[in-house]
């Protein structure tokens, strides 16, 4: 499971920033209000307490900004990184879809920066022991890439390996640690330039690795929501993967679309004749009389389109304890089904692997009371030089009581847009009609 992620010079994210989903410990006082319906951060998800660790991870972070604050750069940052972690390169074959909303663009707006290598730092938890990953890359070019990892018996960091690019001799200079002795070390020769060695890694069965590879094998690629066409093939790529798995995570996967009101009777999912990678994805729906007709998936809404795809990311999540990211989780979507998708993923019982929920939205209903906590709240805005500011809401040491939704609109956390009065507005549109 992630524990937190950094990444600098991506896009308009110039400084480092961290996104982190290490839960913060509450201050003294700061749980009792006199508001008895007000539910305290621990009350309403306590987090999943590590074993060996003085730390919880949480399941949910939400991450709000204004337009083009920057909030979306976050997480296909995010998703860039582990792309690039599974698939090793952008220019492998058959790659270009995955990359196609992620590139390690630098920030432009600085003449230094524009120059300056992309950075990644990511922290996971498997087995109780802590996984860093930092990888720095220029255009292409990986300028350095290292794994280390923690044993929660000694929290003492070990360097698995680690490859520094040489710019005289064009080659990496390679380090292994004694953990990470066997013949994969000899594969390090063949690596090319522009690919990650831990992708490498996923095609073998490297013990002390494996829990990582496994948890970047599982994750279904890319950020859902906005791609429509790509969202469904994911969805019967996983139909079609083995007969029984895809069964049951299609039968659940409709018992989510049926939850949500969408009047659905049923998805059927058919191959086109001739076709090995092609099919038809039908909506069922039951008339008046108690007849099932069908018709094609596409002529449903843009909301349940997406629903569809969400519902079978969220089950895989469930039953592998992955990661999703979703950019803009609110459009199409009532505000009550994403408050019922975010209660799905901070339910133990529904979400017994500890899968993670990582969003963007513009809905501040999402901050109202009792549905995420303080430390799952964060917000990005634009800093003096267009760059973009990551901050948990826990920087403002809020009351439990308080009406976060309000007063976010009201600026006092930032991240909102700044707009002219109503006056200021009248009077720019009386000077353009006068110019013209």
């Amino acid at each position: 499971m992630l524990v937190d992620f950094t990444v600098e010079n991506y896009r308009s994210i110039k400084e480092p920033v961290t996104l982190s989903a290490v839960a913060q410990r509450s201050r003294q006082g700061s749980q009792s209000s006199k508001n008895k319906r007000t539910k305290t951060d621990n009350e309403i998800t306590p987090g999943y307490q590590v074993e060996g660790w003085d730390i919880e991870i949480l399941p949910v972070l939400a991450i709000f900004g204004a337009n083009a604050s920057g909030k979306s750069n976050v997480i296909q940052a995010l998703d860039y990184l582990l792309l690039l972690m599974a698939h090793g390169s952008q220019e492998l074959a058959g790659t270009s879809r995955l990359f196609k909303y992620a590139k390690p663009t630098p920030f432009r707006l600085d003449g230094t920066s524009s120059k300056e290598p992309t950075r990644f730092e990511l922290r996971t938890l498997f087995n109780n022991n802590i996984y860093t990953y930092s990888l720095a890359i220029n255009q292409n070019l990986i300028i350095s890439e290292s794994l280390e990892y923690k044993l929660a018996e000694t929290k003492r960091s070990r360097i698995l390996f680690q490859r520094i690019w040489n710019e005289e001799s064009k080659k990496n200079k390679w380090k292994n640690g004694s953990d990470f002795s066997g013949s994969h070390i000899q594969l390090q020769k063949s690596v090319r330039d522009n690919e990650s060695f831990i992708s490498i890694l996923l095609k073998l069965e490297v013990t002390v690795v494996e829990p990582l590879c496994m948890w970047l094998r599982n994750r279904w690629p890319g950020i859902s929501l906005g791609n429509e066409s790509y969202d469904l093939f994911n969805t019967v790529t996983l139909y079609n993967a083995t007969i029984s798995t895809s069964l049951q995570f299609h039968k659940k996967a409709l018992k989510i679309i049926k939850k949500f009101d969408t009047g659905l009777s049923g998805i059927q999912i058919q191959k086109k004749e001739d076709e090995n990678f092609e099919f038809d994805i039908y909506a069922l729906h039951k008339t008046n009389e108690g007849n099932e007709i069908r018709w094609s998936f596409e002529e449903e809404s843009l909301g349940t389109q997406r629903l569809l795809s969400l519902a079978y990311r969220m089950i895989l999540v469930f039953y592998t304890g992955d990661l999703i990211l979703i950019d803009e989780l609110g459009n199409n979507i009532h505000p009550n089904i994403v408050r019922s998708i975010v209660r799905m993923f901070q339910n133990p019982k529904m979400n017994p692997k500890h899968g993670q929920l990582i969003l963007t939205s513009h809905d501040n209903t999402l901050q109202r009371n009792n549905l995420l906590r303080r430390d799952q709240l964060w917000f990005t805005q634009k800093r003096s030089d267009q760059s973009t500011e990551l901050y948990p809401l826990t920087d403002f040491h809020v009351r439990n009581d308080l009406a976060i939704d309000k007063a976010y609109l009201d600026g006092r956390f930032g991240a909102v847009p700044f707009l002219p009065s109503d006056e200021e507005m009248i009077l720019q549109g009386e000077e353009k009609c006068q110019e013209s």
